[in-house]
Formats: C-alpha cells, sequence, structure tokens
C-alpha cells in the first residue's frame, strides 16, 4: 500500500513530503500500518491544531481519492514507523502548498 504523507507546522512552519510504502516496513509494523489506516476517518474536516507549534500530517493512499488530516496527537502508534521515515526522506515544501 503506498501511503502520501505531507507533514506541516511545527515553528518553522515547513512542510515535508514523501510516498511511503508499506513493503518498506517490517512485516508487524506494515500490518499494524495497514490496521490503523482502515480505521482512520477518512473525509473528515481538518481539525485546528490545539497548539499553534503543531504538527498535522495529511495522509492519501494512492489509487484511492480518499484523504485525510490529523493531528500530532491524533496520530495512531500503529502509523507512527510508517511516519518516520518521513523525516527520513521528505522533501522540503514551502509551507503554503
Amino acid at each position: 500500500m503506498r501511503v502520501r504523507v505531507v507533514r506541516r507546522g511545527g515553528i518553522a512552519g515547513v512542510a515535508l513530503e514523501t510516498t511511503v510504502d508499506t513493503s518498506e516496513l517490517t512485516d508487524l509494523e506494515a500490518a499494524r500500518a495497514e490496521s490503523e489506516l482502515s480505521d482512520l476517518p477518512w473525509g473528515r474536516p481538518a481539525a485546528a491544531p490545539r497548539h499553534p507549534d503543531q504538527f498535522s500530517y495529511e495522509l492519501s493512499v494512492a489509487g484511492d481519492d480518499r484523504a485525510v488530516v490529523l493531528s500530532e496527537d491524533e496520530v495512531p502508534a500503529g502509523l507512527r514507523p510508517a511516519l518516520a521515515l518521513l523525516t527520513q526522506r521528505g522533501t522540503i515544501r514551502p509551507a503554503s502548498s
């Protein structure tokens, strides 16, 4: 499963973007991530961050038109290994994108 992830926010307001393929994770991490992805509140309007410098994560699955925006506090534990790849290889974009 290929998941596009955009992280926005933080003190610098920098956006990072990458695509994560769950096949790049361990079998256990991939199973947990795919399970957590199926339970996300797809299509829900984005909530305002609880803290001004908090990160938000926009996730969408390749081949699917659904998207969801989660605050840092809402990211399920099973998705954290996949999101860790974002900081390792994410592409920096202007915050307005």
